[in-house]
């Protein structure tokens, strides 16, 4: 996995297949309440390591809980993806939480309250 088209290849491939295990196979009920998203994943030179970013459905639901759940649950997450790829390593996998969905509906809000104060000419 030298190669940069083999690396975000890899990626990819990682990205879809925890996508789909997150999506219909998590069966803690913390992680399926949250409504989760693969946003991305970094993987490491080596690719030995993933960190994977994770955006939830649910705003309202307890982060920090949410993200224990993912640690928890790690190696299913691990086990599920090394029977689908076909790499020589399965990456140890890093959950992280990816707020940049919130941030990008706050800052629209924000914008469209700045937008209805100004006056129509």
């Amino acid at each position: 996995m030298t190669d940069g088209r083999g690396r975000a290849r890899a990626r990819e491939d990682i990205k879809r297949e925890l996508s789909t295990i997150v999506e219909f196979e998590a069966r803690d009920p913390v992680i399926r309440d949250a409504f989760p998203t693969v946003m991305d994943v970094k993987l490491s030179v080596d690719g030995r390591y993933a960190k994977v970013y994770i955006a939830l459905g649910d705003v309202t639901a307890d982060k920090a809980e949410i993200i224990k759940a993912f640690a928890r649950d790690r190696g299913f997450f691990r086990t599920q993806l090394a029977k689908r790829l076909t790499t020589r390593y399965t990456p140890q996998i890093e959950f992280v939480l990816d707020e940049t969905v919130e941030w990008a509906m706050r800052l629209g809000k924000l914008l469209q309250d700045e937008d209805d104060e100004l006056p129509s000419t």
